[in-house]
């Protein structure tokens, strides 16, 4: 990053839901954000536009633009007329307003005369080439220009689309790809200038081909989709998708590939837009979106008020129940896209039909629209949730069979494939990840500065694999414990597993990080085990006898131990956290004490942590009341600056704001921590509460009386020492009543609470 050329305020013109959505980002990474909007037309508030985003922000909650609603204090708001020369004070600029190229270079000249010399402009198009939003703009202007394109909802699509020019000065490519890494949380995907860039360009050819495919084929649209998962496209399927962005907007940037791309581009082939579609618009159907919500996918109130999904037919466009999908190739797993290609079904022809012309597309576009499959890879990972990249899947496949079947039916192969011939575009070498460049020549993927990922880390880093978890050598004497599973749950093994690697680290004075790299850092107790134990005393005791203890030896271990969560962590989950020396949280993890769904209450030790941050947070007075409201409602934080909030995290835990990133800051605070460890206080005693309200009646009230008296124990002297013994008496208490066991029962069944 160049030295004191930090971006520190944000300017964003242009209050829409994608303006509003880069402005609530910029918020939650720490900036200070300038938002402006049109001068409305007779309106008593002239700052009516951004004002009323601003509204919407907040009220959205945790889980809206904003990571948490106090971050709105960030955000002034105001009027282009107004306004605008609160720009000035602005290090970045960028422009989030309508795809008419009269109106942003009518915006530009006014920019031109007010903005710092230093300060960058940006546009947030994808449609118009960058070369010519800058036609007759100042030379001092161009140096300071990109375009900076997002996705929705830009809190949490990772992708940001970078492109420049040639007159683009390069601290001005630093300053904003740091900016974007650090602050907004995004992967920087340079681009070239051309329509689309890579996202779109694909993204959009894959949806047409599709669309047009899966009609060909005569395929249903559950059936269509159901092939699409198998790809390892996004859980909507295609046409869920579809819904998603509108089918409108969806036409709209169809048609603008349509306009902006040479004839001679394989988009003019699928460019005409469907009859189904057309029939679609003139119903007013545009998906997911407007005052009638229905699209390829619908869903209505039955006449006994039970929500009913509905699917539309392709050919009659008239709406019935989902059909089963009885393609056989529609049952392979994610990924097998070797055998689906080669399935003798309709699933297989349209699979092939679907991949052959997107991946040999994506092909083609090397280097025209990037250097690099990496590249394109990230932008459909990350910009359309792909699973896998083109060329991923391409390896997937194996390139000279895709090839070769490509050339038997007639179709010339993507130059870049020919360069690649007889090899895979991705190469592990040793710790390095080699992929082949536009010439067909291996090249080093260097990993960015700051970042750290496990399966970059090299084979003699895996230190060794049991059935719950995976210890890898991080370096510099840190270790990092792995929870296996994509849901990882808390049971006997795992908790063994936790127990041996605390001995190990202690014993070879290595520094321990807890880590998962999926959207659950972990899901609380195993309910199973839960629902099994809570039939025997003696096996229940245990159960919690055992995850109080390695807990406590988490919390008491001479090494550091530090918790690094980029999801969920619930119940049991975030009582390890909550045990750690400290926590290094991606800032949309989410957190809460959520056992009262269950039918009891924290007992690994997460009553008494909870009070000790409830203290600190919000006073000795204060303490019982507000760690009761948390653990009786089982309150979710929905990001890490809400959990901070409420009293999940303490001030001196970390937030990352690159998903990216969130292993190498934990690793450098379990270092940090070597230099100067942390040192427990006596938890003070707690004031007795007032008022408290309890719910009306039933097992709630119960349950809700059974917690309070495990917290009053903190209003004793030296509390903390006898409330994991008040912890374990009262869930064994619980788990004698059936109603605690219906509710775990209906938790493991249907996936939400019961309130019995």
């Amino acid at each position: 990053m160049i030295k004191d050329a930090r971006i520190r305020k944000v300017g964003v013109i242009g209050a829409g839901v994608m303006g509003a959505g880069i402005a609530a980002q910029a918020a939650n990474g720490g900036t200070e954000v300038v938002l402006l909007d049109i001068l409305p037309d007779g309106a008593g508030d002239r700052n009516a536009m951004a004002q009323g985003a601003l509204d919407r922000l907040i009220g959205a909650g945790s889980s809206g633009g904003l990571m948490h609603p106090s971050l709105a204090s960030r955000i002034q708001v105001g009027n282009l007329e107004d306004d605008i020369n609160a720009l000035a004070s602005c290090d970045w600029i960028i422009e989030v307003v309508i795809e008419r190229l009269d109106v942003k270079q009518t915006l530009y000249r006014k920019l031109a005369e007010i903005r710092r010399p230093d300060a960058i402009v940006s546009s947030n198009t994808s449609t118009i080439p960058l070369a010519r939003l800058l036609e007759g703009l100042p030379d001092e202007f161009r140096r300071h220009f990109v375009v900076t394109h997002y996705f929705n909802p830009p809190r949490h699509m990772r992708l940001m689309e970078l492109v420049t020019g040639s007159d683009t000065a390069e601290d001005v490519i630093e300053r904003v790809t740091e900016f974007n890494d650090r602050c907004m949380g995004k992967t920087v995907v340079r681009c070239a200038d051309r329509p689309g860039f890579i996202g779109n360009r694909i993204g959009v050819f894959w949806m047409q081909v599709a669309l047009q495919e899966a009609v060909a084929h005569g395929l249903t649209v559950e059936e269509a989709d159901a092939i699409m998962r198998v790809c390892g496209f996004p859980k909507t399927g295609v046409f869920g998708l579809w819904d998603l962005v509108g089918i409108d907007l969806m036409s709209a940037a169809v048609e603008s590939l349509r306009t902006l791309l040479p004839p001679d581009d394989d988009f003019s082939a699928v460019s005409e837009i469907s009859g189904t579609v057309q029939g679609m618009l003139e119903k007013g159907y545009k998906g997911r979106k407007g005052s009638i919500l229905q699209g390829f996918y619908r869903q209505r109130k039955d006449a006994d008020g039970r929500r009913v999904r509905e699917v539309i037919d392709l050919d009659s466009l008239q709406y019935r129940a989902p059909g089963d999908v009885s393609i056989a190739s529609a049952a392979l797993k994610a990924g097998q896209l070797a055998d689906l290609v080669l399935a003798d079904d309709r699933g297989g022809r349209f699979a092939w039909r679907v991949l052959s012309r997107v991946l040999n597309y994506a092909a083609k576009l090397i280097p025209e629209a990037a250097d690099s499959p990496r590249d394109f890879d990230l932008a459909m990972k990350l910009g359309y949730n792909w699973t896998w990249g083109p060329f991923e899947m391409i390896d997937r496949l194996g390139l000279d069979a895709f090839s070769r079947r490509l050339r038997e039916e007639g179709v010339a192969p993507a130059s870049f494939l020919n360069h690649a011939r007889g090899r895979p575009i991705f190469m592990k070498d040793g710790e390095q990840m080699r992929v082949l460049d536009a010439e067909g020549e291996y090249q080093t993927r260097e990993r960015a500065a700051g970042t750290l990922q496990l399966q970059d880390l090299a084979a003699g880093a895996r230190l060794h694999q049991r059935s719950r978890s995976t210890l890898w050598d991080l370096g510099d004497d840190v270790w990092c414990l792995e929870f296996n599973g994509k849901v990882p749950t808390i049971g006997l093994e795992l908790l063994d597993d936790i127990q041996l690697t605390l001995n190990e680290a202690v014993a070879a004075d290595k520094a321990l990080v807890f880590y998962h790299e999926g959207p659950v850092f972990a899901a609380g107790a195993d309910l199973r085990i839960v629902l099994e134990t809570a039939r025997t005393p003696a096996a229940a005791a245990r159960f919690i006898q055992t995850g109080q203890d390695v807990f406590k030896q988490i919390q008491q271990a001479q090494v550091p131990v530090v918790g690094a969560p980029l999801g969920a962590a619930l119940a049991g989950g975030l009582e390890l956290l909550l045990h750690c020396h400290a926590i290094q949280a991606h800032a949309d993890a989410s957190m809460g004490l959520v056992e009262v769904q269950v039918g009891i209450v924290p007992g690994w030790g997460g009553c008494r942590e909870l009070l000790k941050r409830c203290a600190e947070r919000f006073g000795t007075e204060n303490a019982i009341v507000q760690c009761f409201e948390l653990l009786r409602t089982s309150a979710v934080a929905a990001s890490a600056q809400e959990a901070r909030a409420l009293g999940f995290l303490r001030d001196s835990d970390g937030i990352s704001m690159n998903v990216g990133r969130v292993l190498f800051d934990a690793k450098q605070k379990a270092l940090a921590l070597r230099q100067s460890p942390s040192h427990r206080s006596c938890a003070p005693v707690m004031a007795v509460p007032n008022d408290l309200q309890l719910a009306s009646g039933g097992y709630q009230r119960e349950l809700e009386e059974a917690l309070l008296s495990v917290l009053m124990s903190a209003t004793e002297p030296d509390w903390e020492r006898g409330m994991s013994d008040r912890e374990r008496e009262v869930d064994l208490a619980l788990f004698a009543r059936v109603e605690a066991r219906e509710r775990i029962a209906h938790m493991l069944a249907h996936g939400k609470p019961l309130m019995n």
